[in-house]
């Protein structure tokens, strides 16, 4: 699963309305490649001014708005690829930007990559990525059994 956790402050993504298309922006970028749209999980965090603080700098104080994006990838591992890693981070600047660079916010992010044998959705192991048992999750859009691969 891909997990976004979105760390703003309380005067941005204020409505359903402003944290949707963002959400499904970050969602898109996984299902165009296979995924299902459920195992993306996107976090909204507002935190008040005070508990923020950028080069020591209270948010309050700040001269815009900052972002905080904090990526989990555990369904799939980028290759190893310095050409890869950058189209996937233009894939997401590409993403993210009418949702915060064009509304003029400061931002940034980092992905993590998590071992995917420690992974579970409804206790169950998820299917190869590919595979025809991750087609049919993607189809049902939910997580069933299947005959699972023991770790």
């Amino acid at each position: 699963m891909p997990l976004w956790q979105i760390y703003h402050p309380p005067t941005t993504f204020t409505t359903p309305a402003s944290r949707a298309p963002l959400a499904a922006a970050l969602t898109a970028l996984y299902t165009a490649i296979g995924l299902p749209a459920f195992y993306v999980v996107v976090l909204f965090h507002p935190l008040p001014d005070a508990d923020t603080y950028v080069g020591g700098v209270a948010g309050a104080d700040l001269a815009r708005p900052f972002i905080r994006l904090v990526g989990n990838h555990v369904a799939v591992k980028m290759p190893d690829e310095d050409a890869y890693y950058a189209q996937f981070c233009g894939r997401l600047n590409e993403a993210l930007k009418p949702h915060i660079e064009d509304k003029g916010y400061d931002w940034e992010y980092h992905v993590d990559e998590t071992e995917r044998r420690l992974w579970r959705i409804q206790g169950l192991y998820p299917p190869p990525h590919g595979s025809e048992e991750e087609k049919g999750w993607v189809q049902e859009n939910k997580a069933s059994v299947w005959e699972e691969m023991k770790v």
